[in-house]
């Protein structure tokens, strides 16, 4: 019988490869849409490719794609987005798109209010979790007011992760080592708080100012998890993230897969307490003050490294495909611990950093690296991804210094 294809939306990061490579491997055909035709997950021999015209990523030409190649395909696909964007954009059309697509989602309701951090603190809340202390300020003068109670330091976040993502915000905070541009700012003292707010609310209005739960990043857990139509878990997974980059606000370089009761009970609370439908994943920390998990962010989508699961036995692209299309599938609680994912190019930078902070050896670090692991590009299978992703990372200091000559260029003409 012919197996209805899927859809990932984009394909220019780890987590469109782990969906293509899960179903393509079961013989199931995978289209990849991106802006760029040279995207990693374009290029894998498990996608069919189909590039944006125009290179035009706005919500506007993502919709039309979306819906002609799903007038094109006719089969009912079933649909991945792998960017917050496009789990709003899914969310939010899904009454036109689920005329061609099979895919699983909460209201839409629940997925802004998981996706914002004043929305994921509220529900937190709801939801009996605990939550890092956060804060919506109104203007500079409340924020002025609210910042003589903290204790410092604290961060400050978009209500919205991709409202940082615009050029604007990133060249103010690419000066602060201590900043992650589409994540965080941290903050030292009053002073710098009330700085960096004036700076960038006049592009972005929307921002939160959280507590800094204190530790090593080798506290970051995450949970991840498909959930079917009544809000019943057929497949939970996680991992802890020893290593990330930025080192203290990034995402992650290094994981290993483990097992804590505490952590599935904390994540399925808030997932049913939502009326959560789909697949995610839920990142918390253990706070070493009371040793209990607190809560830190919410995505509605497949993440960079989920795949990790499918290796341990716990394939989640596979059983969201399943679940979407109403072929039955048995629930996936148990999976196998202490396998590793690493994304060895940003590894090998936040090793680093660790060495030069004498967090960690060199000893240490290449043993990390031995046994079991999955890599976020390279796979013996596929390996034109990694080519491409080697290729651009030789390329950027070229890339980089074109785009600073290229306005005196322009001026000079």
């Amino acid at each position: 019988m012919r197996k209805p294809p899927a859809v990932v939306i984009p394909a220019d990061r780890p987590a469109a490869l782990g969906i293509a490579r899960s179903l393509g491997r079961r013989g199931i055909r995978v289209y990849g849409i991106d802006a760029d035709p040279r995207a990693i997950g374009m290029v894998s021999r498990y996608v069919t490719a189909r590039p944006l015209p125009s290179a035009d990523d706005s919500d506007e030409n993502r919709l039309e794609s979306l819906v002609d190649l799903g007038k094109r395909i006719a089969e009912g696909a079933v649909l991945y987005p792998v960017r917050d964007d496009d789990v709003i954009l899914c969310s939010r059309e899904r009454q036109e798109l689920q005329k061609y697509y099979s895919y699983v989602m909460p209201a839409h309701e629940t997925i802004m209010n998981l996706l914002t951090k004043d929305g994921l603190f509220r529900t937190g809340r709801a939801c009996n979790i605990p939550v890092a202390h956060t804060y919506l300020p109104n203007d500079l003068a409340h924020l002025q007011t609210l910042a003589a109670g903290f204790e410092f330091p604290v961060i400050l976040k978009p209500v919205l992760s991709s409202s940082w993502l615009r050029s604007e915000i990133v060249a103010l905070l690419r000066d602060s080592p201590l900043s992650n541009p589409s994540k965080v700012a941290l903050c030292r003292n009053a002073a710098e708080l009330l700085r960096r707010y004036q700076e960038i609310a006049p592009y972005d209005q929307r921002l939160v100012v959280q507590e800094v739960i204190p530790g090593e990043d080798e506290r970051l857990a995450y949970f991840c998890f498909y959930l079917d139509r009544d809000s019943k878990p057929l497949a939970t997974f996680a991992g802890r993230k020893l290593r990330i980059l930025p080192v203290g606000f990034g995402s992650a370089t290094y994981v290993r897969s483990f097992y804590d009761r505490a952590l599935e009970e904390i994540g399925l609370r808030l997932l049913q307490g939502s009326q959560y439908q789909g697949l995610g994943g839920i990142e918390f920390k253990k706070d070493p003050r009371d040793g209990r998990y607190k809560l830190i962010e919410f995505n509605a989508r497949f993440g960079m490294w989920d795949s990790l699961g499918a290796r341990c036995g716990v394939d989640i692209p596979y059983v969201a495909y399943c679940d979407a299309l109403g072929i039955p599938v048995e629930a996936r609680p148990i999976y196998r611990q202490g396998v590793a994912w690493v994304d060895l190019q940003r590894d090998i930078r936040a090793f680093l950093i660790c060495r030069r902070r004498g967090r960690l050896s060199l000893k240490s670090w290449l043993g990390s690296l031995r046994g079991e692991k999955e890599g976020a590009v390279y796979a013996a299978d596929d390996w034109k991804p990694a080519v491409v992703a080697v290729t651009e990372l030789l390329n950027r200091p070229w890339n980089v210094l074109k785009k600073r000559l290229s306005p005196a260029v322009v001026e000079r003409r």
